[in-house]
């Protein structure tokens, strides 16, 4: 007879998986909360040193399971991927045959990650990946059986990084090619006067980031992050001429496409425009693209909120 058990992926949980675990579960008061985040961490542990082999950046120091008070007063077991987001990598004991997925993880989670521990501790088994959704938001137990193949995230992972994630920048990850607008303006003759006024009237937790753009004419295109109260972020796009020159080139275009791919704004350099810009807001999640038009080139840059 055949077993019908599927081949789980494993991994090897080292000394130093141990050590670390044993570590932060050391700093926790109560022995059930200890044990929480032995199992968390050697989750986490396990998920970062496979994605790493397979050369996948991740940013575990920066993950909250890797803060001390978040793990102390939440129970979370998540992963930083830089330009990508979180996955959560939820601890599976042998014997249960659900994930049960806490509040504090239904947001902000690209997906989850079921890792299914031996009774040794010693190796962990991925029973699969569950992107996120809104009936997985609204719920806090996945059946074991409802993991797809992780390959689903390694397709997450690649479409991401093609995308900004303006999100991450409030938590001061950047993409390389983005830097400070003082930075990319700098030895501009507009770096300081051109800079002091428009952003006079930013708010304190506003994020701004700038990067240079060929086009047939260099141009800098600035783009601030503003959160609310809500689960909406306020937008600005700004493009300025660079190469020390003193206006934009005519009839530039800036377009904004949502999702759909549908144009929703667009605005155009006219004679001796020295800035031009749109403002709007999106959700979390909320995809978008911004097109920069001048004669036949264009250069579209993709985003995620």
């Amino acid at each position: 007879m055949n077993s019908t058990q599927p081949d789980y992926l494993q991994i090897p949980l080292g000394k130093d998986a141990h050590q670390k675990a044993e570590e932060f579960a050391a700093e926790q008061d109560g022995l059930d909360k200890g044990k929480q985040v032995y199992l968390n961490t050697l989750a986490v542990y396990a998920v970062n040193n496979y994605l790493k082999w397979l050369s996948i950046e991740t940013a575990l120091h920066q993950s909250d399971s890797w803060n001390w008070s978040t793990r102390t007063f939440f129970d979370i077991a998540d992963l930083m991927l830089p330009n990508v987001g979180r996955i959560e990598c939820r601890p599976v004991l042998p014997g249960e045959e659900v994930v049960v997925l806490p509040q504090e993880v239904t947001q902000e989670r690209i997906g989850y990650i079921a890792v299914r521990f031996n009774k040794q501790l010693d190796f962990v088994e991925i029973l699969g990946f569950v992107p996120a959704r809104p009936i997985i938001n609204n719920s806090e137990i996945i059946e074991i059986n409802r993991f797809e193949s992780i390959d689903i995230l390694i397709d997450i992972i690649n479409r991401r990084k093609m995308k900004v994630n303006l999100c991450q920048w409030l938590e001061g990850i950047f993409n390389q090619d983005w830097e400070s607008p003082e930075l990319v303006l700098a030895g501009s003759f507009r770096s300081t006067a051109t800079m002091t006024r428009q952003y006079q009237d930013s708010q304190t937790s506003s994020i701004s980031r700038a990067k240079v753009v060929d086009v047939g004419r260099q141009i800098v295109l600035l783009m601030e992050l503003t959160p609310t109260n809500s689960a909406v972020f306020d937008i600005r796009l700004r493009v300025y001429p660079a190469e020390n020159t003193l206006h934009l080139p005519q009839d530039l275009q800036l377009t904004i496409f949502d999702e759909s791919g549908d144009a929703c704004m667009n605005t155009q350099a006219e004679i001796a425009n020295d800035w031009m810009q749109l403002e709007f807001d999106c959700q979390h999640e909320e995809k978008f693209s911004v097109e920069l038009k001048l004669g036949e080139i264009s250069i579209i840059e993709e985003f995620i909120v």
